[in-house]
Order: structure tokens, then C-alpha cells, then sequence
């Protein structure tokens, strides 16, 4: 049995980055950057107004003052002519500003008579209502970074700067196989001796949530031929994801299946709790590689195993740093006994305080078979070795999804 230091030692030496690939920007959303965005133009690309109005010289307004109208800018319009004194324009949202003017009235503090206008204010500040030219970003600024995910709000951003397609990691694909004779849907009342498969769906839901493409393949039952004809089609994927199967009971077949096709045993058993049968392997492919994993049959074993090592996996493949998860300190709220000779990873509800200091709070966990705990759950408080913790003290805290 390894530390889980030394498992992500292993996953780190053992899972290669990924190539890349371009996809236009309507395929890109949840993708990673591989190559950084530059912006080609500026934004706005001339100084702008901001509203519908006059654009005046701020000079020019004064009380009971009258000017004259040269022409109406539209959005798309170039102007054609620059203010003098005593002259304005009309002027659209989006519109570039005409020569001579600084700023502008809106149209609600303006009224129009023929060829002029006259304003219900008696002053305007210069730039009042404009927008100058590159104000948002300027041609050749950086926009997103590599490693960047990216997220629908971020689409429009690339399409301004002519991002039409965009270099990003290729996209990983996960096959997740849930196994035990136990198993039935969840859409079937489990009868005796059986329950409902809560794993398959658990982690189709977070592998996709990481941003992979998943293929679900049912449950395997206990039988060595079916289980070994589902194995085979998810070492086609990048990674195969198993639940049950990894322990020391009679029917578990995993292990041996795996090596008898061309799986090369990593590590099997991590000193963590829940979650110590977990398994890891690699298959080398013509095409590559595909990462195996078998997470313990528990629901909450297979949550943690899930949230430790695949991921830590899944960065790397992304590029990123395995240990770069977004853990943090927080204060325990309540004292709190640790069992067992392993560190564990605690179902927990963690906030921010009235101090800015995050706060976190083990909830009522009967287990590793306990779901309904994770049902309320945010985190994962990680409690290093037994003994009891006190209120106030500070632990790392793994949030969750």
C-alpha cells in the first residue's frame, strides 16, 4: 500500500499530455487553450458614443444654449464632418465620435427644432457618454492565456477578436463500467440482495463535468467473458473508469483481467480513507495510451477516488499541474474524532465567515456506502492521521463539484 503523495508521484510520471488540436469557436466551449489568444483589432475600434444623442464640444454647452445640427452618425457610419463652434451631431449608441467633439448630451436632455438643437443642462463634462478607441483592449493584447477553459460567456470575446477557431487540447475520452452481479438500473426496484447502480451514473455525470467525452457501457456483471468483452471496449478510450471489482473478494476480477490484456499494474491500494482498494494501470496502444482506474464499489469510496487520482490524471493529460486542485485552509467549526490509521477525506460544508475566513463543518457521514451525506455536501475536509481536532483548527479542505 502506497501514500497518496506517492500515487500522485506515479500518476505524474506515468500520464502524458496530450496533442492539440483546432476546432471552430461554435465546437470550443469547455475545451482547454493549448496556443494563447492575441486580440487583431482594437475595442472599440474608434472612440465611440455610448448613447443615443449629440455629440457637442463640452465648451459649447452652456446655459440657454442653441446649436447647430451638421449631420446624424449612425452605428457603421463614418463621420463626415468635424464641430466647429456652436455646432454639434446627432449621434447613435456605437457610433464613432466626429472631430471636434468630447463629449455627448443624451437625447433625453436635448430638444430638436429644424437644423438645431437646444439642451435642457447646463453644462456637460469633456467624455461624458464616450468610450475611447481601444479602451477594452488593444490590437496585439493578450485575451486568454493557454490552459484557459473555455466558457460559453467567453464565445463572444473570441469572436470579436476574430478568434473563429481556436488551438485547444484535444479532447480526452473516458468509458466508465460499473460492475457487480449486485446492479440493477435506476429506474428498476432493486429486489433482494440488490441495489441500485448509483456509480456508473455518479461518474458519467463528473467525467463529462471535466470536460471529457464519455462512454458509458453499462454494468459488467461478475461473469469473466462479458466483463472482459466490456474491458476491452474501454481500453479504446483514453481512460477506462471502473467501479468494483478492485478488492480481495472472491468474484473480484478486475485486476487479473486487466493484466491479461495488456494492463500494466501502476499501484493498487492507497493508504486513504475511503477509497484504499483504488486501482491504477496503463495499456499502451498503437494510438497512445489508455489510463486505467478501478474505484472501489463504495459510492462515497468511488466519489474520493474519483476526486484524488482521475483528476490529478486529467490535469496532467490537460497540461496542468496534478496537484493543482483547488484546495484550501479553512477552520473547523466543531471538534471532531478521527478513526482509523489512515488520513481521511471527510463529507463537509464549508463557507465564507463574517471575518473572511472560511469556516468548515464535517457533516453526519455514516460511511463509505453513506451517499445521502454528499447530497449536502461541498467538500471534502482532509484529516491527516487519527485523534481528535478541535474548533478553530485549520485544515485542508478539497471543495467538490
Amino acid at each position: 500500500m502506497i501514500t497518496i503523495e506517492q500515487a500522485f508521484k506515479e500518476i505524474e510520471s506515468h500520464v502524458n499530455v496530450l496533442g492539440n488540436e483546432s476546432v471552430e469557436l461554435s465546437d470550443a466551449v469547455g475545451r482547454i487553450l493549448a496556443e494563447r489568444v492575441v486580440a487583431d483589432v482594437d475595442s472599440p475600434p474608434h472612440r465611440k458614443s455610448v448613447m443615443d444623442g449629440f455629440a457637442v464640444r463640452s465648451s459649447d454647452i452652456v446655459p440657454g444654449c442653441c446649436l447647430e445640427v451638421l449631420e446624424t452618425i449612425i452605428a457603421g457610419a463614418v463621420p463626415g464632418k468635424s464641430l466647429t463652434p456652436g455646432s454639434c451631431s446627432r449621434i447613435m449608441t456605437g457610433a464613432p465620435m466626429p472631430e471636434g467633439a468630447d463629449a455627448v448630451v443624451m437625447i433625453e436632455n436635448a430638444k430638436l427644432d429644424g437644423g438645431s438643437v437646444s439642451f435642457q443642462i447646463d453644462a456637460v463634462d469633456a467624455s461624458k457618454h464616450t468610450l475611447e478607441k481601444a479602451a477594452s483592449f488593444g490590437k496585439g493584447d493578450k485575451i486568454f492565456d493557454v490552459q484557459h477553459r473555455i466558457r460559453p460567456l467567453d464565445v463572444g470575446l473570441l469572436a470579436e477578436v476574430g478568434a473563429h477557431r481556436v488551438v485547444v487540447k484535444r479532447q480526452a475520452s473516458a468509458a466508465v463500467l460499473p460492475t457487480g452481479n449486485e446492479l440493477v438500473s435506476a429506474d428498476s426496484l432493486p429486489g433482494p440482495g440488490q441495489i441500485r447502480n448509483s456509480n456508473g451514473p455518479m461518474l458519467v455525470a463528473l467525467i463529462r463535468n471535466a470536460g471529457l467525452v464519455v462512454n458509458d457501457l453499462g454494468v459488467a456483471r461478475d461473469d469473466r467473458d462479458q466483463l472482459e468483452k466490456k474491458v476491452l471496449q474501454g481500453l479504446e478510450s483514453d481512460f477506462l473508469v471502473l467501479s468494483g471489482g478492485v478488492s480481495a473478494g472472491t468474484m473480484d476480477l478486475v485486476p487479473e483481467i486487466l493484466q491479461n490484456n495488456g494492463v500494466r499494474q501502476v499501484f493498487h491500494k492507497v493508504r486513504v480513507k475511503p477509497g484504499k482498494p483504488v486501482w491504477f494501470g496503463v495499456k499502451e496502444k498503437d494510438n497512445g495510451k489508455c489510463f486505467v482506474f478501478g474505484l472501489p464499489g463504495n459510492p462515497v469510496s468511488s466519489l474520493v477516488g474519483f476526486e484524488l487520482f482521475v483528476k490529478a490524471a486529467i490535469r496532467k493529460i490537460h497540461g496542468q499541474s496534478i496537484d493543482s486542485a483547488m484546495e484550501f485552509k479553512a477552520n473547523l467549526t466543531c471538534e471532531h474524532k478521527a478513526r482509523g490509521d489512515r488520513p481521511t477525506y471527510w463529507p463537509a460544508v464549508w463557507r465564507e465567515s463574517d471575518t473572511e475566513v472560511r469556516d468548515v463543518t464535517p457533516l453526519n457521514w455514516m460511511g463509505s456506502s453513506d451517499l445521502r451525506a454528499l447530497g449536502s455536501a461541498n467538500a471534502l475536509i482532509f484529516f491527516p492521521g487519527e485523534g481528535t481536532y478541535a474548533a478553530g483548527d485549520r485544515l485542508t479542505v478539497h471543495p467538490i463539484s
